[in-house]
């Protein structure tokens, strides 16, 4: 399983340098700090984070919300404010850019963590309508390409791609990919529900969920 990559958008090198080592001692992965969002939007293609935390006021050219906006363009990037302007025309404006969550300056470590398990929860395809209800221990959410699981209290990432096969454990089920494994929440059939509409993705057998593309040799 893979960690949480995020990208850091802001211009305070205290602040920037606080939110790195929180996420840092959160088992997150930052994948850089930008200054500006027209450096930050540039890097997008080679970076693909998972989660963009986004100062609103910015050096730059473009401030936070603009930023936004052009990220847009580019595909569907959670996205979490940070600001410490609660005025209310700034406020619209930003909300009317749709982010995932917002937090405040100063903030606490149990507001970075909630913002970013909302965004990912909130940005899922499985759970759009669940939104305001958490990510418990060992649930899961999808984003297009990959799957995040809540295990030892943090998300974990995983691309459909690298999944090997699911295997039923009574009321859980096990995920087994290229490099490792880890227990879910749910059945068998509850989790692969959205899987089974996936391309390369088939129920072999009543246990057992396997990922074709993996398949090298079928027997008897």
């Amino acid at each position: 399983m893979d960690k949480l990559n995020i990208l850091i958008v802001e211009d305070e090198p205290i602040i920037a340098a606080d939110l790195e080592d929180r996420l840092l001692d959160m088992g997150y992965c930052v994948l850089g700090i930008f200054d500006k969002g027209e450096t930050a939007f540039a890097a997008l293609d080679k970076l693909k984070p998972d989660v963009i935390l986004m100062d609103v006021q910015l050096a730059g050219v473009w401030d936070g919300i603009e930023t936004t906006r052009q990220i847009a363009t580019k595909g569907n990037f959670p996205i979490i404010y940070i600001t410490s302007n609660s005025d209310e025309v700034t406020f619209k404006q930003a909300k009317a850019t749709k982010p995932a969550a917002f937090i405040g300056k100063p903030f606490r470590g149990r507001d970075v963590i909630h913002a970013i398990e909302l965004a990912v929860f909130q940005y899922s395809e499985k759970h759009k309508e669940e939104e305001n209800k958490g990510v418990e221990e060992g649930q899961s959410v999808w984003i297009e390409d990959r799957i995040f699981i809540k295990h030892k209290n943090q998300l974990e990432r995983v691309f459909l791609k690298d999944i090997l096969w699911i295997e039923a454990d009574g009321y859980y089920c096990r995920v087994v990919t290229v490099k490792g494994e880890i227990m879910v929440t749910q059945t068998l059939a509850k989790f692969t529900e959205a899987l089974s509409k996936r391309p390369g993705f088939y129920r072999v057998h009543r246990s057992y969920f396997a990922n074709l593309s993996h398949v090298e040799r079928i027997g008897d």
